[in-house]
């Protein structure tokens, strides 16, 4: 016995489905150029103050950053979050969920961050750099990125899911770290065609454009369970990776000869 399935549509079901694709494609395209342009003016920034060679994470850098994350929150984060805005039912669910996994709205708003500055006022007071208003902002800066940073992998912790947690945890250490190791090659390489301040401006613009975009990658993946594809994760992740890490592709290659070939005596 055979059963035939049909599916009957109104002319105006086609629109529909039109339009949830538009609204898709547009979403995507407007939280991309706004990472972008937070990442364009805060790379300017850097360059204007910072030369090549630079240290491997200036005190300009690690400002700018922190400010550029805090304005993603402020207008892609909550702004699309609020109500009637783009993520709405997203962000309510997600805010039910942490609250019933602890229900203290400060320890999420402030705790976090208090935690993290204590942790980063330790080994500033034992190293040998003056204890000043410079380093002590610069130490409130870093608990600012790294809050911010693991904001959206608290997203896993409802579902009691440890491998998720640290599994995400891990993936973005090591996109974080690729990007801060390869941020100083990379404008030592570029300032060999463009100059300091282009190569200093540059390579900041893509650091800061892939911190950017993978802490929203996470938020749309951790915390509103919206899959991306692999176009996205190529923009939002993959092409400014492979950018900032291109100067050490020569090594890397190297070493997966070493791996095949072994040693050659």
């Amino acid at each position: 016995m055979e059963i035939e399935a049909r599916v009957f549509l109104r002319p105006g079901d086609l629109k529909g489905l039109s339009d949830m694709a538009f609204v898709d494609i547009d979403g995507f395209i407007r939280s991309q150029l706004l990472n972008l342009a937070i990442a364009v003016i805060f790379g300017l920034g850097v360059g204007l103050i910072e030369d090549v060679p630079i240290d491997l994470v200036p005190d300009a850098l690690i400002f700018g950053l922190a400010i550029a994350m805090v304005i993603q929150e402020a207008a892609l984060v909550q702004r699309t979050g609020v109500l009637g805005g783009r993520y709405e039912k997203e962000m309510r669910e997600y805010t039910e969920r942490m609250l019933s996994f602890f229900d203290s709205k400060s320890f999420w708003l402030f705790g976090i961050l208090a935690i993290f500055f204590v942790l980063g006022m330790i080994p500033l007071i034992l190293s040998e750099r003056e204890l000043d208003a410079i380093s002590v902002a610069r130490i409130f800066c870093v608990a600012v990125i790294i809050t911010l940073g693991v904001d959206p992998i608290l997203g896993t912790l409802p579902k009691k899911d440890g491998t998720a947690t640290i599994g995400a945890l891990v993936i973005y250490a090591l996109v974080f770290h690729s990007g801060l190791s390869g941020y100083p090659d990379l404008a030592i390489q570029l300032n060999s065609y463009l100059g300091s301040f282009s190569a200093v401006t540059c390579s900041s613009i893509v650091l800061i454009y892939l911190v950017l975009s993978t802490r929203w990658a996470y938020i749309r993946n951790l915390c509103y369970g919206m899959a991306d594809g692999w176009v996205e994760f190529a923009l939002y992740i993959g092409i400014p990776l492979l950018i900032i890490l291109q100067p050490e592709i020569p090594e890397f290659l190297e070493l997966v000869y070493k791996i095949y070939i072994g040693s050659a005596g």
